[in-house]
């Protein structure tokens, strides 16, 4: 309505002018009128143009002249300088997707400490966020990071308790981008100290384990210079060095048995083999009989034709370790069962002893490295503390796992469940492993070393 009127008023003002110069017949009077006319017209296009300059989004109209093609290439500037817009924040949202999902986190500084900005990792792990445009020292208010934004720390980084999980620790590296902007990147060590610690662990346990044996034979080493030793006391010695030795040999093999089954990959169909595990028992359980005393009893109860699929090496050191750890931690006199029967489409193992249990926060670290319940007996010390660790790596291999079950002063029970096939199905007659064909054997070629945990 608006441009109507105007156009109604230019028109106006025109036929005014073109009625005064026909009735005075002058010439000076046209040249006039059309220049009004002429200046009118483009006055109208003029404040149509400005208008719509006001907003010019939309599409222009079709002006006559100059103002048309001035529309029209403002219009064609903008449409362009939108299209990079867009592009500009997609790519911006799309850099900044890509940044949060990176699980390192990092944070943008001002000269002042503001917090301009920060991906999500950094929020998960500082509890900030960059939209509260606060001072870091502020937000954390820990003073490691207060010494690491001044400079005060050599080398840049630092590491600190997470402020929204204490038991997650972080890697703080301070870096300087801009003279008034800096980086902060933010890792989280967690995993990798608990490693290094593991790692100080067991070279402290090792070197402990060795220490007394070493103590030992070094010992009688000295009695041995002396010149006067006579034969009957060389004899005696001699027999004294050979446990020393023997638990040595026991922990290097031990260890480098963890070693393998730590780094070897899992076994391919090629690895493994149907395994006669009841007549594989019988012979762990004829080799777990000679360390026992005199007192002990060792029940074997096996499913016949029950066969287990796996590497038979790995299976054969699981059994041996859980059925000497059952007569080692079991007094003098202990019953200690071993079985062997289907459940359902699985075929457990299972060592049940009669020993003095196990405290229930101990469970959980049973199968570390090294870690031993001392139960006040000099024989359920002589293990390396590795056979509870290559059964659970060996377990790992075959798709199962160890289960524990203990009450103190009744006794516990080990067991572990593998895939079950019957010896008369046709893939039981396959690569059938050679313990089926000798029961009596007492060994297991290729067997790897057993211990008691």
């Amino acid at each position: 309505m608006r441009h109507s009127g105007d156009l109604l008023r230019v028109l106006g003002s025109v036929a005014g002018a073109v009625a005064a110069a026909v009735a005075t017949g002058s010439a000076g009077w046209a040249v006039a009128v059309g220049l009004a006319v002429w200046i009118a017209w483009g006055a109208f296009e003029f404040r149509s143009f400005a208008r719509w300059a006001r907003s010019p989004l939309r599409q222009p109209r079709q002006w006559t002249g100059r103002w048309h093609l001035v529309a029209t290439a403002l219009a064609h500037s903008l449409a362009g300088s939108r299209g990079r817009s867009r592009r500009l924040l997609e790519e911006l949202r799309w850099l900044q997707r890509t940044l949060d999902t990176i699980p390192d986190g990092w944070i943008v500084l001002q000269r002042n400490g503001v917090v301009e900005a920060a991906n999500q990792s950094a929020t998960e792990l500082l509890g900030i966020s960059h939209r509260q445009r606060r001072n870091l020292i502020d937000l954390t208010r820990d003073p490691s990071i207060v010494a690491l934004i001044e400079g005060d720390v050599e080398g840049g980084i630092v590491e600190v308790a997470s402020p929204v999980d204490e038991s997650r620790r972080l890697e703080l590296r301070h870096l300087h981008v801009e003279e008034d902007r800096s980086i902060i990147l933010i890792r989280d060590v967690t995993t990798l100290d608990r490693l290094l610690t593991m790692r100080q662990d067991f070279i402290a346990n090792v070197s402990h384990e060795l220490r007394t044996p070493l103590t030992v034979v070094m010992g009688y080493l000295e009695m041995l210079e002396d010149e006067k030793v006579d034969k009957k006391t060389l004899r005696s010695i001699l027999g004294k060095l050979r446990p020393p030795a023997d638990r040595m040999k026991a922990l290097v093999e031990d260890l480098l048995t963890l070693t393998r089954l730590e780094s070897s990959p899992m076994p391919s169909e090629d690895d493994l083999e149907l395994v006669n595990v009841p007549a594989m028992l019988e012979s762990v359980v004829n080799e777990a009989r000679q360390l026992a005393s005199k007192k002990h009893s060792i029940a074997l109860d096996a499913q016949p034709g029950l066969v287990a699929s796996g590497v038979p090496p790995e299976l054969h050191s699981a059994f041996m370790n859980l059925v000497t750890n059952a007569v080692l931690y079991s007094p003098d006199g202990g019953v200690v069962a071993v079985r062997w029967h289907r459940r359902g489409e699985a075929a457990r193992f299972e060592v049940e002893d009669h020993g003095r249990g196990i405290p229930p926060e101990h469970i959980p670290r049973l199968t570390e490295r090294f870690f031993r319940i001392d139960v006040g007996q000099g024989r359920a010390r002589a293990g390396t503390g590795l056979g509870l660790a290559i059964v659970k790596h060996v377990l790992r291999r075959h798709g199962s796992q160890l289960h524990i079950e203990s009450e103190l002063g009744k006794g516990s029970r080990f067991y572990f469940e593998l895939p079950a096939i019957a010896s008369g199905s046709t893939h039981s007659t396959r690569n059938l492993h050679p313990a089926a064909a000798e029961p009596d054997h007492a060994t297991v070629p290729g067997a790897l070393p057993t211990t008691s945990p």
